[in-house]
């Protein structure tokens, strides 16, 4: 693949990387808006919903449970680093944000 071809993929797959996070929090709104006084369950659920389904990505990458079960700490170590990484620049975002609204 070329250079060019690799750096339009990427763009796509940032482009697609976003559009799903848009979808995930107008999901996560319509839900806030049918639990009203409870926003804390749409945060949890979502938090929820990402631990079940990354745990998911990683037995589904594996041969065998045994493998799977040798993975844990190593994919625990790398979603909670991910984790860390996107909330701290959200954070930042929202605090540049705060007084703009």
């Amino acid at each position: 693949m070329s250079e060019q071809a690799t750096q339009q993929q990427q763009q796509n797959d940032n482009q697609k990387f976003f559009e799903n996070v848009d979808a995930y929090i107008a999901l996560a709104n319509a839900h806030e808006n049918s639990n009203v006084g409870a926003p804390q369950l749409v945060g949890a659920s979502l938090l929820f919903a990402a631990a079940r389904y990354n745990a998911y990505l990683v037995a589904r990458a594996q041969p065998d449970l045994e493998t799977f079960k040798g993975k844990k700490e190593e994919a625990k170590a790398y979603f909670i680093d991910q984790f860390n990484k996107m909330f701290d620049d959200n954070w930042a975002e929202y605090t540049e944000q705060f007084t703009k609204k």
